[in-house]
């Protein structure tokens, strides 16, 4: 079961990639009340590595998507020097604000990770790179997670929230 982030009294959450992406795309005014609380300190946030390359990825296509419409994935295969070339200093800047972001902590993916994932994919039947966000939550010591995810909820030791 999940529960809404404007809940969430814990002191530590680790943020999947649509939390960061709804604060840069201003797409959910939720997202930036709860950076804010990030921001002044209230609670500590951590994210992986990871979550910047998924990040940079949904940036990319919103960009195209928002300047061409149609199916963004489809226009960047057939032109994909051009549309990185054009997009890629908008999705470098905004994923360096995010880099600055003051008490977010970015986990780095570890060797040691690796049999974390292997594991939860067996028990929980998540995707590898989920798995690979599971191993940094236990790595940190932040069980909390702000995703809208729901197959993490086949962990039983993640507390889930969302927007």
């Amino acid at each position: 079961m999940n529960q809404t982030l404007d809940r969430f009294t814990g002191a530590a959450v680790y943020l999947d990639t649509m939390l960061p992406y709804a604060l840069l795309r201003g797409v959910e005014p939720a997202a930036k009340a709860f950076f804010e609380r990030i921001e002044q300190g209230a609670l500590a946030a951590y994210t992986s590595a990871l979550t910047f390359d998924e990040l940079a990825y949904r940036l990319l296509l919103a960009l195209i998507r928002d300047h061409y419409g149609g199916a963004p994935l489809d226009l960047l295969r057939a032109d994909e020097v051009r549309l990185i070339t054009e997009f890629a200093p908008a999705v470098t800047a905004q994923l360096q604000r995010l880099r600055r972001f003051p008490h977010l902590t970015i986990v780095d993916v570890m060797p040691a990770d690796l049999e974390v994932m292997e594991q939860a994919m067996v028990d929980y039947a998540i995707r590898p790179r989920d798995a690979l966000h599971y191993a940094a939550m236990q790595r940190v010591g932040c069980l909390d997670l702000a995703s809208h995810d729901a197959h993490f909820d086949r962990i039983p030791l993640l507390r889930r929230f969302i927007l």
